[in-house]
């Protein structure tokens, strides 16, 4: 009978650290995705800034009109998604168009070609 509570008790007790230690992984996980999903929000408008200022570099002259714009993470790599609506004088194009900004490289639909756009669109943005 001795034994047999003392078995009890070292399975209590060993239950109880076991669900504590759940419990404060879960929590120091959860304090780190925070943190993270904080520093991404932050990456993320500075990724915009990128892209938006490598638009307006490559069209110097164009009114630009950004449209809905996102960020896609692969690893610590920001890929910047979205639509522009670029109008120059001898622009043919007419309306909002894709645009991928990518690792320093820009690909904008009228400019690069839609098939270089949906390759990268599928690659980095979905």
């Amino acid at each position: 009978m001795a034994k047999l509570k003392t078995t009890l008790i070292a399975t209590s007790v060993a239950a109880v650290l076991l669900a504590g230690a759940g419990v404060g992984l879960w929590i120091y996980v959860g304090r780190d995705v925070q943190t993270e999903a904080v520093d991404h929000g932050q990456d993320n408008e500075l990724a915009i800034a990128g892209a938006k200022i490598a638009i307006e570099n490559r069209f110097p002259e164009a009114q630009i009109t950004f449209g809905k714009t996102f960020v896609h993470w692969d690893d610590e790599v920001p890929s910047v998604c979205g639509r522009v609506d670029v109008v120059e004088t001898q622009d043919s194009f007419d309306g909002e168009e894709r645009y991928v900004f990518s690792s320093g490289q820009l690909l904008i639909e009228e400019a690069d070609g839609t098939d270089a756009v949906n390759q990268k669109w599928s690659d980095v943005c979905e």
